[in-house]
């Protein structure tokens, strides 16, 4: 039970922040599985891609929650979620068999890096804006869909801090960029969520209760959490310090990259 308990609190953690600052995800699910699953004593060798499927399971239920709601707003730009997806999901499937035959010290480093690169832009807010609108054609689509999608899953992100930037860029009204993004998070996590099924099905080191490499209980467990704080942090945003929490946040998600780094490569 007090298992169970962490996972739901794992869970509102990561919700409150995913609507207050619209991130979360694997940023901060993905070490904290890690440790769980090294402290419930299951083989080093799969506990990073355990958290990373898991993370990605989890991504599946609040993307569907989010497009409903952005849906209501009539805010999601579906012809370019359209064109987008194909590549996106080709990206996150391919980037998912990478990792699954990448030892565990490797993605660690891999994570690392990518989580930096994520806390700098937190830190400094980049959000490019043309000097000119640019046409979004279909191939322009396709190279960011499939770069998206690769990333994204490498690190079990919905991918809203690459999508968002990329259609502000193509000047996408904010709202209507968050909102598509939302939409662009849902092949990403089902395409890493399948192929990581697939090829765990049959790995004899994996524990009970998992579905290929995702660990369903804790699956559950999150979800119910992140339900329960998403909208608690969605209304706050314009009562706390975003910019504030935002750096806070940035420094928090490096300092569990580098820990789950220094816990495989120390």
């Amino acid at each position: 039970m007090i298992e169970i308990l962490l996972l739901v609190v794992l869970g509102l953690i990561t919700g409150f922040f995913a609507g207050l600052l619209g991130i979360g995800g694997g940023a901060i699910m993905v070490p904290v599985l890690t440790s769980y699953f090294l402290w419930q004593q299951h083989d080093p060798n799969v506990v990073v891609h355990m958290a990373l499927a898991t993370s990605l399971s989890c991504i599946i239920f609040n993307a569907i929650i989010s497009i409903h709601t952005h849906q209501k707003h009539q805010a999601i730009i579906w012809s370019i979620t359209a064109k987008i997806s194909p590549a996106v999901l080709l990206g996150s499937a391919l980037a998912t068999y990478f990792v699954v035959q990448v030892k565990s010290q490797t993605i660690t480093l891999i994570f690392m890096c990518l989580m930096m690169l994520v806390a700098i832009q937190m830190l400094v807010d980049f959000k490019p804006r043309a000097a000119h609108p640019k046409q979004l054609g279909s191939g322009k689509l396709l190279i960011a869909g499939f770069v998206i999608g690769w990333l994204s899953a490498m690190i079990a992100i919905g991918g809203g801090s690459l999508v968002v930037p990329f259609l502000n860029w193509h000047q996408v009204n904010i709202k209507k960029a968050i909102a598509t993004a939302a939409s662009i998070g849902l092949p990403i996590a089902l395409a890493g969520s399948v192929v990581f099924v697939m090829q765990g099905i049959n790995n004899k080191t994996l524990p009970p209760q998992t579905i290929g490499y995702i660990y369903w209980p804790a699956t559950i467990a999150i979800t119910v959490g992140s339900l329960l704080s998403t909208p608690i942090g969605a209304r706050l945003t314009h009562r706390l310090p975003v910019k504030l929490l935002k750096r806070v946040f940035a420094f928090l998600i490096v300092l569990l990259a580098v820990r789950m780094y220094t816990t495989f490569n120390g």
